[in-house]
């Protein structure tokens, strides 16, 4: 398991205005795999174009990449649910939390809480290889920091599994 500040941010921008949700996947399971972390990190536009390839499939890439299939793809079970945030702050101790974001109509971006810290979520954003902050204020008044997506639509939150002993940092 890497630690979310072993992670060189400014090297792991999306290479494609349709590619931020691949970005998240790859960046989940670099989190969560050291050996793929090392392997995956010298080409991570490659793989992050391969990975939209594979995980879209028949859905319009034009589109992004669906919830379902992110679901389908990140290391563990997850479930979609409300962006509450404070359940996001709490899966974020433990896992990295995809979240899609948009406009009040429509979700257009997907982003990664990789961490809980202070009461807010330690965010990674593919559209600008970077870490940013999210507090309960700016998630409640839908000014979210990710250029002109500033609400909050769904989650992605870790399943508990019995047993399962939280990630260290």
């Amino acid at each position: 398991m890497i630690a979310p500040d072993g992670l060189p941010w400014g090297r792991l921008k999306q290479p494609d205005r349709l590619s931020c949700g691949a970005a998240v996947l790859v960046v989940a399971r670099m989190l969560s795999d050291e050996v793929y972390a090392g392997r995956v990190l010298p080409r991570f536009a490659e793989e992050v174009l391969a990975t939209h390839r594979e995980v879209v499939g028949w859905w319009p890439r034009a589109l992004g990449t669906p919830p379902w299939a992110l679901l389908r793809h990140l290391p563990g079970r997850h479930r979609l649910t409300r962006p509450d945030f404070a359940a996001v702050l709490a899966a974020a101790e433990h896992d990295p939390v995809p979240v899609y974001v948009g406009t009040r109509v429509l979700p257009r971006h997907v982003v990664l809480v990789v961490a809980a810290a202070h009461g807010t979520w330690v965010v990674y954003d593919p559209a600008r290889g970077g870490l940013v902050t999210v507090d309960a204020e700016q998630h409640a008044q839908d000014r979210l920091p990710f250029g002109r997506w500033h609400h909050a639509w769904w989650a992605l939150v870790p399943r508990a599994t019995p047993g399962a002993r939280p990630r260290t940092r």
